[in-house]
């Protein structure tokens, strides 16, 4: 019975998060739609895509604090309201400014989704399989990622970025809904705080392993995001001139990437009970495409390209192991508040780094763009020091 329930709540996560992603990563086949509709340019488009970003990153403390002490299913149903109306706004309003308030409330609100996901796996299931199910529940959830691509670029072709949108709205108002039918509490106190806010925020922040680990986030999502959520596909059609549908196809091999390194390195974790060498291993695979972008990156053939994007989300799979080490370092009861704490840091480097590459690369000719990736190149070779100095968090 209890297996039962547990999978009826995994499911229902995992549909509302598949959305908390096409809102992520969508805007990457419709930033030149949109900035030919508003008359603007990439650094405005940036900055409009980064409001995202911040929201999500300032939901990410209350949203701990809210799992660990009202639970799973009020704090999914609060959140994703406020994020389903700011799809609603998003998909229907006549200005940049309103489109950008519509992005902020939904970045606000689909940021319950993920730790949510994660709160309610360290409650309802085996602990020893902790690395594989999140890993699994995030690689399901990227399916969101791969239809924010292709899928999403035919769609707007035949009824425009808005109607897709509005469509996308009206199904996160329904898997709201069900999520508040479907989702049950755990009745046991081991998972909820006993101790006040300050003492829980306390305790994540004064911890020196915890914020070694999160320059991780801040750097290698950071940077990756920048690039799959909004910039890889005006880089493709400026440097390369493809169209859409060529563009989200390219893009989808980043999303496959990190489909199936996702649950492979969670499975490989749990198997050899560490967790740094995933770590290590994906963050110098990351660098490694920056490195390859800054030296090849307008000389590359198409088989090339989609290798190397595959790559660059094959690479995240097994760096965002550090979401597994953030919950292992805590005990159970603030598992909300340390998972989210560091996801903090993976949406204010997202917002950062999209609103940056911007303005760097506001010329759109492969001499800015390479600029940016120099300097991405140079940040993941920093990133590599903290996952080396790291300690390892898995206990027996």
């Amino acid at each position: 019975m209890k297996m039962k329930k547990s999978s009826i709540i995994f499911s229902s996560l995992v549909s509302l998060y598949f959305f908390a992603l096409v809102h992520r990563i969508g805007v990457a086949v419709i930033a030149i739609d949109m900035m030919k509709e508003f008359s603007v340019d990439a650094s405005l488009i940036g900055l409009m895509s980064s409001m995202y970003f911040f929201p999500y990153a300032i939901a990410q403390i209350p949203v701990g604090i809210m799992l660990d002490r009202i639970g799973v299913r009020k704090t999914i149903v609060i959140l994703s309201s406020i994020a389903c109306i700011g799809s609603l706004i998003f998909s229907l309003s006549p200005s940049l400014e309103l489109v950008s308030l519509g992005r902020a409330m939904i970045g606000f609100g689909v940021g319950g989704y993920y730790v949510s996901g994660y709160k309610a796996i360290s409650i309802w299931f085996d602990q020893r399989k902790f690395a594989t199910l999140t890993g699994t529940f995030t690689s399901l959830g990227n399916l969101g990622a791969i239809f924010a691509t292709f899928p999403l670029a035919i769609i707007t072709l035949y009824i425009g970025w808005r109607y897709s949108f509005l469509l996308i709205t009206i199904i996160m108002i329904i898997l709201t809904i069900l999520a508040w039918i479907s989702i049950e509490e755990y009745k046991s106190k081991e998972f909820y705080s006993k101790r006040n806010i300050i003492s829980d925020l306390k305790i994540v922040f004064s911890h020196r392993e915890f914020l070694l680990l999160s320059i991780i986030p801040f750097l290698a999502y950071g940077l990756t995001l920048s690039f799959q959520g909004l910039w890889g596909g005006p880089f493709l059609a400026d440097v390369y001139n493809m169209d859409k549908s060529t563009v989200g196809i390219l893009l989808l091999f980043i999303s496959i990437g990190f489909m199936i390194s996702s649950p492979l390195s969670g499975y490989i974790s749990d198997k050899i009970r560490k967790r740094k060498p995933n770590l290590i291993f994906g963050v110098t695979i990351n660098a490694i495409f920056w490195i390859t972008l800054s030296i090849f990156g307008n000389k590359l053939n198409i088989l090339s390209i989609a290798i190397l994007l595959f790559l660059l989300g094959f690479s995240y799979g097994f760096f965002n192991v550090y979401m597994v080490i953030s919950k292992e370092l805590f005990t159970s009861d603030i598992s909300g508040t340390s998972v989210a704490s560091l996801n903090l840091f993976n949406f204010i480097g997202a917002g950062f780094f999209q609103y940056i590459m911007g303005i760097i690369i506001s010329e759109r000719n492969f001499s800015s763009y390479q600029n940016y990736f120099i300097i991405a190149s140079i940040l993941m070779l920093i990133a590599i020091i903290p996952a080396l100095k790291i300690k390892e968090s898995y206990k027996t």
